[in-house]
């Protein structure tokens, strides 16, 4: 038989038992009524178990297309598994280790508004799992230095767009507080104020707003828009 046929062949019988064993695994893996851990270490498992299929049915074919090689065969796959085998638990690890921060996040953001409570678990689960992802590429020896750069300037960016966000939203904030010390002085609880088109009486003085009784509802108005603009102020009538 033509070598190249015979090569296509096991190829197709490495690629064919991949998928069939690794979804096996998967299903027996991820039943409903196994542990926790080994759930969540089903695709990690499934994805190990695919690889050395597919990689056995190359090295097969590389043996029909390359009889020199045929013979140096064995000795790489003893040199291989090593590799392998390291790479396969840095990722089950990372993959558990996402499941529980994932878990321990959502329960702990539970009260933050929807997306907050999703997006940020997701996140540090995608994190986890891509510097496992890393660090299995590293043990099987391919070169992560252009990945490493690359991901060293996206954290690195997240974290300046952070620092900025809060930093200017911290000004902000401290800016309101400022301003609360002089409404003070100028209004109390009672009193009814008009600012524009804002007209109402003054429930309360929080830390960066006021808070009014307008003819909408409750109204929070900033401490910078009140001072920003003519306000009129009608004391409240003393009680007898």
């Amino acid at each position: 038989m033509n070598p190249w046929i015979s090569a296509a062949i096991a190829s197709g019988v490495g690629l064919l038992l991949g998928i069939v064993f690794g979804r096996l695994t998967q299903s027996v893996l991820g039943k409903e009524t196994r542990p926790d851990v080994m759930r969540a270490s089903a695709g990690p498992v499934a994805s190990v178990v695919f690889s050395a299929f597919l990689v056995a049915g190359l090295t097969t074919a590389l043996g029909f297309v390359n009889r020199e090689a045929r013979d140096q065969i064995p000795q790489d796959l003893v040199d291989y598994i090593p590799s392998l085998l390291s790479a396969a638990i840095v990722l089950i690890g990372a993959n558990v280790l996402a499941g529980l921060v994932q878990t321990t996040l959502s329960r702990s953001l539970a009260r933050l508004p929807g997306a907050a409570a999703r997006n940020i678990p997701n996140a540090a689960r995608i994190a986890i799992l891509g510097f496992g992802g890393i660090l299995a590429a590293a043990q099987l020896g391919v070169d992560t230095t252009i990945i490493n750069i690359a991901v060293a300037s996206l954290l690195f960016s997240i974290g300046l767009g952070a620092a900025l966000m809060i930093g200017l939203g911290s000004r902000a904030v401290t800016g309101e507080v400022a301003a609360g010390r002089a409404i003070r002085r100028l209004v109390t609880p009672g009193d009814h104020v008009t600012v524009g088109d804002i007209s109402g009486t003054v429930l309360a003085i929080q830390s960066v707003a006021v808070e009014l009784d307008a003819d909408e509802g409750s109204l929070l108005v900033p401490h910078s828009h009140l001072l920003g603009n003519n306000i009129t102020v009608r004391r409240a009538e003393p009680q007898a």
